[in-house]
């Protein structure tokens, strides 16, 4: 099974750079980098690694204040932190606009358009993953090192270096990568709120085929994007192989030791901060979405066909996931990276190509649409099933011993231990797929109206209250799928 997954995959990438290179060498065109590329590439690092610094660094500081003051709502402030990672892109903008832009509750504030407006919405999305991650790891570290800390007083600081120093150093490459590929190959956020001066990579990309139809400037750009993104998933991958100091006997680290007044003032600071840049947007998406919510024919037209292209995108995606999951080797590791590595607009460079070869038909696009989506959530549903394949292993002897193979094995062995770990997986990618607005976008919508393009619509329209009940509605329905898979991945940790 894991031959045909790979053989997938690698047809879609033959599918998506082909067409492509066919096309340049055929128009004698090769690929140029020019001065504007290189402008480009300049504010997609730029942008990408000032997104990076500031949501690093407040989620640090957030993480350890949770973990130092140990208050009662670090469970529910962690499960508002957690909202962003369910919201749609085109949402947050919405509500970033509606914040601060000039009809918002704060005109003239900040400007939504342009550097400052990206990095926010960014800074949205990343900071609670930063401090979730930060919190995470910070809840290993040895209780023993708090306890031996505080018998020979040492400094708050000095702690820090010594005991939880060792656990953020070998996360933080990891999660710094992360962070920085997300916003390297933002497309929607850039797409709406950026300009002619502030355009990263995966929008130009879009704009030089759409727009300029230059597809010799598109192979330029998608080259850089393909060698950026390897570089950084690369990245990302070495800082798992690095340790994270001594390991504590218990699950959680208690902290000993009282902590200083300045240092409690920080802390609250650091936590109002935070909560001031994510809980604003989405209460006013939460309160002007209750008041503006409709169901009109169109919007329910909207969520039936959001709903068939998350799905399928979904089935698809754990088609694909479930036999590379199965198999540790390194080939199947780097297929199941390939939605990041080529990101979404390289493919859908070449796809487009390919369709302008072929019938306009809805039922085509759609299917593109589907495998692109497919495969963009892939990695999160390898990820999600490769924790449950270790479970099997165990199993692997006695398995052999019943002579249990094929169907057989599936039925009885691999799908009770799997099903709950599927489902998960299965409720990510279909999140994921639910809220995209890039594949349809560069796919071309060829009548397909979804729940974000829809939004999308109305906000081109000025019928922002419209746009803020489709916006609610959006995120109702990502938010239960999101909420949904988080508790069966709890059930199942504890199992």
């Amino acid at each position: 099974m894991k031959y045909i997954s790979q053989l997938i995959i690698l047809l879609a990438l033959i599918l998506g750079l082909g067409p492509l290179l066919t096309f340049v060498l055929q128009h004698g065109a090769f690929a140029q980098f020019d001065s504007n590329i290189w402008q480009v590439l300049d504010f997609t690092l730029r942008q990408a690694a000032l997104s990076t610094l500031i949501s690093i660094v407040i989620g640090f500081f957030v993480a350890r204040a949770l973990a130092r003051q140990n208050l009662r709502f670090n469970k529910y402030l962690l499960g508002v932190f957690a909202l962003p990672m369910a919201m749609p892109s085109i949402v947050a903008v919405l509500g970033v606009v509606g914040l601060i832009g000039n009809g918002g509750l704060l005109p003239g504030l900040i400007s939504p358009y342009g550097l400052s407006g990206i990095l926010m919405v960014h800074v949205f999305f990343n900071m609670p993953m930063a401090t979730r991650l930060f919190y995470q790891a910070l809840q290993t570290a040895p209780e023993e090192g708090f306890k031996l800390s505080a018998q020979l007083g040492l400094s708050d600081f000095t702690t820090f270096r010594l005991v939880e120093w060792p656990i953020i150093k070998s996360v933080l490459p990891q999660i710094s990568a992360i962070i920085f590929l997300l916003c390297a190959a933002s497309f929607v956020v850039v797409l709406t709120l950026g300009g002619p001066a502030t355009t990263t990579l995966e929008v130009a990309i879009f704009q030089s085929l759409r727009m300029d139809f230059d597809p010799s400037r598109a192979l330029s750009l998608s080259l850089l994007q393909v060698a950026l993104c390897a570089v950084l998933i690369g990245s990302a991958r070495a800082a798992l192989k690095h340790d994270i100091g001594f390991a504590s006997l218990r699950s959680t680290g208690q902290r000993f030791g009282a902590t200083t007044l300045t240092a409690t003032v920080f802390d609250f600071c650091a936590i109002a901060m935070a909560t001031i840049i994510v809980l604003p947007v989405i209460a006013l998406i939460i309160w002007r979405g209750s008041l503006a919510l409709h169901f009109s024919p169109l919007s329910m037209r909207a969520l039936l066909t959001s709903i068939g292209i998350g799905f399928g995108s979904g089935m698809v995606a754990m088609a694909l996931a479930w036999p590379l999951a199965k198999s540790k080797d390194s080939w199947s590791n780097l297929l199941s990276l390939a939605g990041l590595i080529v990101p979404p607009a390289v493919l859908a460079t070449g796809w487009f190509l390919l369709l302008r070869g072929l019938a306009d038909e809805l039922a085509i696009t759609l299917g593109f649409i589907i495998a692109l989506n497919a495969l963009i959530a892939l990695p999160y549903a390898v990820a999600a099933l490769s924790a449950a394949q270790k479970r099997l292993q165990n199993l692997a002897h006695l398995q052999k011993q019943l002579g249990l193979t094929g169907l057989s094995a599936w039925r009885v062995v691999e799908w009770p231990l799997m099903r709950v770990s599927a489902m998960q997986a299965f409720l990510l990618a279909t999140v994921l797929s639910l809220g995209d607005l890039t594949a349809i976008t560069l796919l071309g919508i060829n009548g397909i109206v979804t729940l974000p393009t829809l939004l999308r619509s109305e906000m081109g329209h000025y019928r922002g209250a419209d746009a803020e009940g489709t916006a609610l509605l959006l995120l109702i329905l990502c938010g239960a799928l999101t909420y949904a898979a988080t508790k069966i991945g709890d059930n199942n940790a504890h199992a």
